[in-house]
């Protein structure tokens, strides 16, 4: 079976993916503009291997990092209509590995908000930034892959 000819049609499970994912980047994009109408001018923007500040900027830079991956995860979403551009560390073969691949990209657009609100909300709102809530997105997007890998490959 050759990735090029699977046709993903609308389901009610992507539609619903579609509308959280919108619904969800509306609020995350409410609260990073939130956060930096209230943070100071210049905040720590980078930290060493020790946990140290040695970067400082205007907290407007986080926009960028946001911005992208807010776009990601819509890129996502559109790649989970072609599934030929979905990269999957495991050899699908059939109907049922591509539906699963296609979950997985959904919630892995879901998860990319997260680390959208994740970026602002560590430099922003904790006293003593902490790395750990952009780790555990990142650490989430790894479960997602590790899981529906798994599930792939026993889908044979």
């Amino acid at each position: 079976m050759e990735k090029q000819k699977i046709k993903v049609n609308r389901t009610s499970e992507g539609t619903l993916f579609e509308i959280v994912f919108v619904v969800l980047a509306v609020i995350v994009w409410a609260l990073i503009i939130w956060m930096l109408s209230e943070a100071p001018n210049v905040i720590v923007t980078h930290f060493d291997g020790n946990g140290n500040p040695n970067g400082y900027g205007s907290p407007w830079g986080l926009l960028v990092p946001c911005f992208i991956t807010t776009i990601a995860g819509g890129a996502l979403l559109v790649a989970a209509y072609h599934p030929h551009l979905i990269n999957m560390p495991v050899k699908i073969n059939n109907l049922r590995q591509y539906e699963l691949a296609i979950r997985s990209t959904r919630i892995a657009a879901l998860i990319l908000l997260l680390l959208a609100l994740a970026i602002p909300a560590t430099l922003l709102i904790f006293r003593n930034p902490t790395p750990w809530p952009i780790l555990g997105c990142i650490s989430l997007l790894f479960i997602d892959i590790i899981v529906f890998c798994v599930l792939i490959h026993r889908a044979k």
